[in-house]
């Protein structure tokens, strides 16, 4: 019981020292896949001065056929700005073994894309994902979503 304690302390500890959630919206695909021309538009509002850390969430099929995931994101923010990178996510480990949570057939995953962003103005940053798979329809995929959380210095 006595190493218990410590133990829930430190846990508590942990989890107060990441950021607060201030976005968090999901794109559900028909059928389970996600077409290549299908992109995604998320409106994040942003304060100036905010930084923010996104990650790209997504939910996908143990049927899905790669070991990795490629996209481009753009991020367009309220002051004019335009940022966009090509990401390649690794999905599996060296093993072969989904590197996500699952429950069943399902699989829950977080891509960390961009780290303390700062922004010179409030208003809207839009982000654009665009599927960058070779093939036009990629099946396994059950949800694309961007959450975004305050960062505490």
């Amino acid at each position: 019981m006595k190493r218990l304690i410590p133990l829930l302390l430190l846990a508590i500890l942990f989890n107060s020292c990441g950021g607060k959630q201030v976005f968090n919206e999901y794109h559900r695909f028909d059928n389970i896949t996600w077409d290549r021309f299908n992109i995604l538009i998320f409106d994040v509002n942003v304060e100036k001065g905010q930084l923010l850390d996104f990650d790209l969430s997504l939910r996908h099929h143990t049927f899905y056929p790669y070991d990795h995931l490629d996209v481009n994101i753009t991020f367009y923010t309220p002051s004019g700005a335009t940022l966009s990178r090509d990401y390649h996510f690794d999905l599996k480990d060296e093993n072969g073994n989904w590197k996500a949570d699952g429950l069943g057939d399902l699989w829950d995953i977080d891509l960390s894309i961009r780290k303390e962003m700062s922004f010179s103005k409030s208003g809207i940053c839009k982000v654009r994902i665009e599927n960058k798979m070779t093939k036009v329809k990629i099946p396994g995929i059950v949800e694309v979503g961007l959450i975004a959380r305050e960062v505490r210095k």
